[in-house]
């Protein structure tokens, strides 16, 4: 477990007095579009709009309680990401792959370098759960210098699908697809916080310095924009 998953004697269920709080990171946003795949779908949107329904869909979810990180089409530096996930239990980032071959296809989970258990088995909860619904091609669980690495948190990054290839970008642009994966990753969730020890919850950590935090993570570059390519580099 993380330094920061704290007991504090609350349980999931009968008695469960909090809820579990999941930030919910759509990412790329702004100016950074992410990947532009097959007939211009780009993934800031189609990630976006899994972000909404995860939120929407929550409410059938009586303990768990979502943030997004961003609501809207802006950019925000991971820095930025972190400050607006404070008071999470726990971190997932949606992404979708990008391949110059077109035949490449699936739903891959990744976890940062220094990633323990907890974020591991979250991740893999996860990717059963999405590859389940959608019948999509399970290509595992994958370590990566992901920034979420920064977070003292379990954190997770869930790519849903190449937006590249022509069957699976299609579907990824439809309310009808993107709803079970929103479902999905709720449903995932609910099984990772009911393999956790009944006799205790996670109190959500605070750093003790938000804006050093900030500082830290961004600086000298604060409030610089850069091309897209150059701003992807601030997710590894």
């Amino acid at each position: 477990m993380y330094l920061g998953l704290l007991i504090t004697g609350l349980i999931w269920g009968e008695g469960h007095t909090a809820p579990w709080v999941i930030a919910i990171d759509a990412g790329h946003g702004g100016e950074d579009t992410g990947g532009i795949g097959v007939d211009g779908l780009i993934e800031k949107n189609i990630v976006l709009q899994i972000a909404h329904l995860i939120a929407l869909e929550a409410s059938s979810f009586p303990n768990i309680k979502i943030i997004l990180t961003r609501s809207d089409d802006r950019y925000l530096s991971p820095a930025e990401r972190i400050i607006r996930a404070q008071g999470a239990h726990f971190f997932i980032s949606l992404h979708l792959d990008f391949s110059y071959d077109p035949r490449l296809r699936g739903i891959t989970a990744l976890v940062p370098t220094n990633s323990g258990d907890s974020a591991r088995e979250l991740a893999e909860i996860l990717r059963k759960h999405l590859t389940r619904a959608t019948k999509a091609t399970d290509l595992g669980t994958k370590r990566a210098p992901l920034w979420l690495r920064r977070l003292s948190i379990p954190a997770v990054q869930v790519k849903l699908g190449f937006i590249t290839n022509p069957e699976e970008a299609r579907k990824l642009g439809q309310l009808p697809y993107q709803r079970p994966l929103a479902q999905a990753i709720l449903e995932g969730i609910r099984e990772f916080v009911l393999s956790l020890p009944t006799s205790i919850v996670l109190d959500p950590p605070r750093h003790p310095d938000a804006g050093a935090a900030l500082r830290r993570v961004c600086s000298p570059h604060c409030g610089l924009r850069t091309s897209a390519r150059s701003r992807e580099r601030a997710y590894l």
